[in-house]
């Protein structure tokens, strides 16, 4: 490596690099979540996973990059299936978590996988009710991005265990790819 080749550009070269995986990954959440929306989470409590309102997808690089919104209030994404059918990756996607005792929508890049736009929709442990402190309701609102992070971490770490076994060929695809199937043929 060059003398005057910054640092930073080694990470950010390394970061484009793998960032397959994040879109692998939230592909497969949707396509998993679509099939059984039941994952399981932290202390031996199952997780739902719900994609709701917006799926954004792409393909290709550089100046052949082509990204597709497909947004559905009623949850009907076919134009999606299709998009994925032809190789599209999701790249960002608004999504609901319900967890323990609550529930939140996010939105999830897949460069990052850092949750943004959390909103809790259900849990009063997290600050949610009027009777909290301003305070009360910050701390409550980082206990609910840490409960949600580990969450979000323990569902990559699934998708890696499986993405890196011999069954992501032999089994995996095969099962999102005949979930698919139907869905295209009556677009």
């Amino acid at each position: 490596m060059p003398a005057e080749y910054p640092k930073d550009a080694v990470f950010i070269d390394l970061w484009q690099e793998k960032m397959f995986l994040g879109q692998e990954f939230l592909t497969w959440l949707w396509l998993a979540s679509e099939i059984d929306s039941r994952f399981p989470g932290p202390n031996d409590l199952d997780v739902e996973v719900r994609f709701e309102k917006k799926i954004v997808l792409e393909t290709g690089e550089g100046v052949a990059l082509h990204q597709i919104a497909c947004s559905s209030p009623d949850r009907d994404w076919s134009e999606a299936f299709l998009a994925v059918s032809l190789d599209k990756k999701i790249v960002k996607a608004y999504l609901t978590i319900f967890a323990m005792s609550f529930e939140c929508l996010l939105a999830l890049p897949a460069d990052t996988l850092n949750p943004q736009v959390l909103k809790l929709i259900k849990g009063e442990e997290f600050g949610a009710g009027g009777t909290l402190s301003r305070t009360g309701r910050f701390l409550g609102q980082v206990n609910l991005a840490l409960a949600v992070n580990g969450i979000i971490d323990r569902l990559f770490s699934q998708f890696l265990k499986i993405r890196l076994s011999a069954d992501w060929e032999a089994k995996e695809l095969p099962r999102l790819k005949a979930f698919i199937e139907p869905k295209v043929a009556n677009i």
